[in-house]
């Protein structure tokens, strides 16, 4: 069941790669959103401090809405999705190959924006880069899963790009409210406070992920 899962995700990067679709899509998104943001707020370097946490989790939560648009595009257009339905594997497979995938772009995203913006808002946090990286990592855990399985319900609606937007950026919240404080912690050095956010940015990963496989299954039978 593994390597179904694998196989999948595996067809769905090389299948971007070569389309050049999903991941480009979602990096001239980024970059727009950062010269957006620089240009409207042009902080000076203590206020870009305080403020990059909040627009890098932003960034990246209205970046992956570009990612999961688009994950269940391929099937859709090659009418290949019933097909991986009436497959003998379990539902959750599909779920976790899709899953990797949409989570490997993302990450492979945040190695191209992270170094982006320190050097763009000139912040000098490059020796916090692997844990700010960590923060973010597990951030995107939890949101990749909820949003994976919010785009298979809404991958048959018209205005599926505004739905999923609508439904996704209510239940993640309290993980990126999370995200944010912990990422603050760690620029701000108070490494006592940091700990209780990753926690807590735990607990909902877990809750997420053990509530979208079986819900994944329960949405594509209905």
């Amino acid at each position: 069941m593994l390597k179904a899962a694998f196989r999948i995700a595996w067809k769905d990067i090389i299948g971007d790669f070569r389309r050049r679709a999903t991941l480009s899509s979602m990096l001239f998104f980024a970059i727009a959103v950062l010269v957006v943001f620089q240009a409207a707020l042009e902080p000076d370097r203590q206020e870009a401090a305080r403020i990059l946490p909040g627009l890098l989790w932003i960034t990246v939560l209205f970046t992956s809405l570009v990612g999961l648009g688009r994950v269940f595009q391929a099937e859709e257009e090659d009418g290949a999705l019933e097909g991986l339905l009436l497959s003998p594997m379990p539902r959750g497979v599909l779920f976790l190959g899709k899953w990797w995938g949409n989570l490997l772009l993302t990450i492979l995203l945040e190695i191209l924006l992270l170094p982006m913006m320190l050097v763009l808002f000139n912040v000098d946090a490059w020796g916090e880069l692997p844990i700010l990286f960590s923060i973010l990592i597990l951030g995107t855990l939890g949101l990749s899963g909820l949003g994976v399985l919010l785009a298979a319900l809404t991958q048959s609606a018209r205005s599926r790009e505004t739905l999923l937007a609508l439904l996704l950026l209510p239940l993640v919240v309290p993980l990126l409210i999370s995200g944010v404080q912990a990422s603050s912690a760690l620029l701000a050095g108070e490494m006592d406070t940091l700990w209780p956010w990753l926690r807590l940015m735990a607990i909902f990963d877990v809750v997420y992920l053990v509530m979208a496989p079986w819900a994944f299954g329960w949405l594509v039978d209905a």
